[in-house]
């Protein structure tokens, strides 16, 4: 699979925040369906490589400034905060939505194909009460 492969327009699930709504519990879900801003050039990560492979994602991102985690449920739409290349091998970036915050890791691969990298990080996902869930990804960007 490469990030520029068919990507399936259907209905993602993408709901409104509603701030009055922060569960005390929350997880990073699986989901299949391409939100609609992901299109191009972009970035896919899986809790594994077998996920990844069966295009099972918990994360993606557009290669700018908008991403998407599945939160409990909901596809939930991130704007990019802060961007900073650590070293040649490692980004860090942050993003918030209305709730959340999150921090991602990545952590550059080997090649895998013309225009795509494997990575491996992790997430950090904060919602307003201070709450925090970290977990590890693998996956792919590129064009």
């Amino acid at each position: 699979m490469t990030s520029c492969g068919n990507k399936s327009k259907e209905n993602t699930g993408l709901k409104n925040e509603n701030p009055s709504k922060i569960n005390q519990e929350f997880s990073i879900d699986k989901f299949s369906d391409y939100p609609p801003k992901i299109d191009g050039c972009s970035c896919f990560f899986s809790n594994d490589s077998v996920e990844f492979n069966n295009k099972e994602f918990i994360y993606m991102n557009d290669f700018a400034s908008i991403s998407f985690l599945k939160i409990n449920g909901e596809i939930i739409k991130f704007t990019q905060t802060d961007f900073r290349e650590v070293d040649n091998t490692k980004i860090i970036s942050k993003a918030k939505s209305a709730i959340y915050e999150i921090i991602i890791e990545v952590n550059d691969g080997k090649r895998n194909g013309d225009e795509s990298m494997l990575k491996t990080g992790k997430i950090k996902l904060t919602d307003k009460n201070g709450k925090t869930l970290t977990k590890t990804f693998y996956g792919e960007c590129g064009c």
